[in-house]
């Protein structure tokens, strides 16, 4: 199932990032419910990056492509999300900064990692945690209800820590990689 492109599974990724669309209209418009629409429609993108994986693994979808397409589809939604968010003024941008540097990292040393050895690395369960967390967290400010602030506060420092778990599970395993094809 290597060179396969047009598959089910990569259809669910492809479509989170065409979901941002959508989501980045509502975030941006001045309706009613704006908020709580957008919110839907990244919950909507949420369930697709659960369902990609498992159908990928259920109809033996599982390709370089999709290795590729999954993480790119979280980085994408992910960035357009705290981008517009922090550009509302929702969430500070020192928070913005973290994560877009993180996910620039990961991704481009993934290129770098295909490059040298030819491998694609698969995303990580501690990546994939420490993202439905990030998303959990995201929930509170697309929404802006001055209640919930106290509970984004600790959304937000759970997500710092998974992210930088996550950082380092993925920093160790480009170092093993790259020194185990340069023996």
């Amino acid at each position: 199932m290597q060179g396969k492109i047009f598959t089910i599974s990569n259809m669910l990724s492809l479509s989170r990032i065409a979901l941002m669309i959508p989501a980045a209209y509502f975030l941006t418009a001045d309706i009613r419910f704006h908020r709580e629409i957008a919110l839907l429609i990244i919950l909507v993108a949420v369930v697709t990056d659960a369902l990609d994986g498992y159908v990928a693994r259920l109809r033996n979808e599982i390709s370089d492509f999709g290795k590729i397409i999954d993480p790119l589809a979280d980085k994408i939604s992910i960035g357009i999300v705290v981008v517009l968010l922090t550009l509302f003024g929702d969430i500070p941008i020192w928070f913005t900064a973290l994560v877009l540097l993180r996910d620039l990292i990961i991704f481009f040393a993934g290129l770098y990692v295909r490059s040298k050895t030819g491998v694609i690395l698969p995303s990580m369960m501690s990546g994939k945690v420490a993202v439905s967390i990030l998303a959990l967290t995201l929930v509170f400010p697309v929404l802006n209800y001055p209640s919930l602030d106290w509970l984004y506060e600790i959304f937000q420092g759970i997500s710092l820590v998974l992210l930088g778990f996550s950082f380092s599970v993925y920093a160790k395993r480009f170092f093993e990689t790259i020194q185990n094809y340069t023996r």
